[in-house]
């Protein structure tokens, strides 16, 4: 009969950190050689923020960003495609509350001539009439859509409710009715020409060079020049005075529930240790909250504690569904479990979030495309470049204290904001029942 194999304790295993460059006009080239890495991945982060919306027109920055590829001025309409479709290489652009990332995915072999055609989608689209009013009928429609989905109507009721109203992030990052429709071509091509420019801006690059790719981005960049580029400062976060809301769907046999309050960015110290505390509470399979909810009471199919941190401040936030008749009770059950005063996080629970976090990490980023994705998100937030490694380190330094009293100081119980979606016709007695004093609307 053979012995059984012991298996070895995983290697040691960190973040891979960029080389750092500067072309002739300021911008910031990041370049990580990943070997056997074929598909190159390039993501350029502009510093375009959110709050360089003008109010009256917010979601221009989305509508900007989806034209980009709708044609350039070197290839106009769909010959931008077939241009990228020739080289294997898939372009795609988004504005993020933060950021304007422009990323193209390409087979190494074709990598100098894709990184002249993300080039030329950002610094030369033509931004045509047609298209942009063709995206800003798409956006209407997804804010259709979004309003008939009880979750994500939800989601939008619990940031608008949870952040000041002066704070870019209380409204969706695409925009809302409103400020869509008021968004017209010239104000598209105005953005644009405004805001987007090498100022501020980096170049991330991962994959397999077979050359070194920094001449290639001079070539594709260096010349960028904008000499009237906006600067926008970011906004930090502000909570609004907590409340309880209840929208109104009616006959709606299952609620939608989002618990939740301000939380904290990924520059706070506490963000490693407040990560294991939620985990433990909220955040796995078998945490707390899931657990009694779902396992024992049988009230939804799964509730989860997010985390929504932004570059400055966040949120925290329970959500899930459940059923209509056992939402107060289960609403009542989520913030004795959201209390740990008298049940502290465990060695286990500890033990287990830092093998999630620190597990799954090698997978995560074992692709030139996770990769580069990370290092775009640690740019757009402003934060280091080993801020990776030092979250790692942060996470397998957590202790049953240090994560108790992380959670403790963020999780301000006496501070909740409340949304409920689902039929106001039984709900409101119920909540009202259970101390939950909401406003229908």
């Amino acid at each position: 009969m053979s012995t059984r194999p012991l298996l070895q304790p995983p290697a040691a295993w960190t973040y891979p950190l960029p080389t750092e460059h500067r072309l002739d006009n300021g911008m910031r080239v990041l370049v990580h050689q990943v070997p056997g890495q074929r598909v190159i991945s390039a993501n350029l982060v502009l510093d375009v923020p959110l709050s360089a919306e003008d109010a009256a027109i917010e979601g221009v920055a989305t509508i900007c960003a989806r034209a980009l590829d709708e044609g350039t001025t070197d290839h106009p309409g769909d010959a931008f495609a077939e241009a990228l479709e020739t080289e294997g290489a898939a372009f795609m652009a988004s504005q993020g509350q933060s950021s304007l990332q422009a990323m193209i995915d390409v087979p190494a072999t074709r990598f100098p001539r894709a990184l002249e055609l993300l080039a030329e989608g950002v610094r030369r689209p033509e931004l045509r009439d047609a298209d942009s009013a063709r995206h800003v009928a798409l956006r209407l429609a997804e804010l259709d859509q979004l309003r008939a989905n009880s979750a994500q109507l939800a989601s939008w009721a619990f940031r608008n409710a949870v952040f000041a109203p002066e704070t870019r992030a209380q409204r969706l990052p695409g925009g809302e009715p409103g400020t869509v429709e008021a968004v017209t071509p010239d104000q598209v091509r105005e953005f644009h020409r405004r805001h987007y420019g090498p100022r501020g801006a980096t170049l991330v690059l991962a994959g397999d060079f077979a050359e070194d790719p920094v001449p290639l981005a001079a070539g594709a960049f260096a010349d960028w020049a904008t000499p009237d580029q906006a600067t926008t400062s970011h906004q930090a976060c502000r909570p609004a005075t907590p409340t309880a809301l209840l929208v109104d769907r009616p006959d709606s046999v299952q609620a939608d529930i989002r618990f939740g309050g301000s939380g904290i960015d990924r520059h706070d110290p506490r963000w490693p240790d407040f990560q294991v505390g939620s985990y433990a509470v909220g955040g796995a399979f078998l945490s707390r909250l899931n657990k009694v909810l779902r396992e024992e009471r049988g009230y939804t199919y799964g509730v989860s504690l997010q985390n929504a941190p932004l570059r400055s401040g966040g949120t925290f936030t329970v959500a899930g569904s459940f059923r209509t008749e056992v939402v107060a009770p289960a609403l009542e059950e989520a913030r004795r479990l959201l209390d740990i005063s008298a049940t502290p996080i465990t060695s286990d629970e500890v033990t287990d979030a830092v093998n999630y976090f620190a597990g799954v990490s090698p997978l995560r980023y074992a692709t030139a495309d996770g990769i580069a994705d990370q290092t775009a998100s640690i740019v757009a937030q402003g934060l280091e470049l080993d801020y990776v490694n030092t979250y790692l380190a942060g996470i397998r330094a957590a202790t049953p204290e240090s994560a108790s009293r992380a959670y403790a100081e963020v999780i301000d119980l006496d501070a909740l904001t409340l949304v409920v979606v689902g039929d106001a016709t039984v709900l409101e007695p119920a909540l009202n029942d259970a101390g939950f004093a909401v406003t229908v609307r």
